[in-house]
């Protein structure tokens, strides 16, 4: 699988269309998230939402590019978030089709090794409790429950965030 997809940079005005369309076909964990359909708003969000006390240009938007251009995930990390030997992974989202298939793992490997050739220590993510499969897949990598974080303002998501060493 290592050879049919890339982990390439995406740029909001060039890539907005891919993402809303890889989106659409996860829509399912878009309807979990926000109980809403994909639309140009989700996706403005993929890349402007950052943790406290970030900017946009901390952030790392990843396409899971396939042979053919099109997207079959989204990655995005926060370098240096909460503390500066920290990665967070704010979302790693598979098209249906591209599910079940190891490609979580080998993005999941590839991001490691990113983090890693940065300094990192540690990663984290934040999973919604509402998400079983989300959750087991992080724990089958070796992530650990690190804090509850109940939802707040901005949505009533329970999350639990889970940290792996490097």
């Amino acid at each position: 699988m290592a050879e049919d997809w890339q982990l390439v940079l995406l740029n909001e005005a060039a890539d907005s269309a891919r993402v809303l369309t890889c989106a659409e076909q996860a829509r399912d964990y878009i309807l979990m998230e926000t109980g809403r359909e994909p639309d140009a708003l989700w996706v403005k969000g993929f890349f402007a939402d950052v943790p406290p006390e970030r900017t946009k240009d901390d952030i790392l938007s990843f396409g899971v590019e396939a042979a053919d251009g099109s997207l079959l995930g989204l990655l995005n990390t926060a370098p240096g978030y909460e503390t500066a030997t920290e990665w967070y992974i704010g979302l790693l989202l598979m098209r249906v089709d591209a599910r079940g298939q190891r490609l979580g793992t080998e993005i999941l490997r590839e991001c490691v090794r990113l983090a890693q050739n940065t300094g990192a220590e540690t990663l984290k993510v934040a999973v919604f409790t509402q998400n079983p499969k989300g959750l087991r897949f992080w724990q089958r990598h070796g992530f650990t429950h690190l804090r509850d974080a109940p939802g707040g303002d901005e949505d009533d998501q329970d999350r639990v965030v889970l940290q792996r060493r490097l």
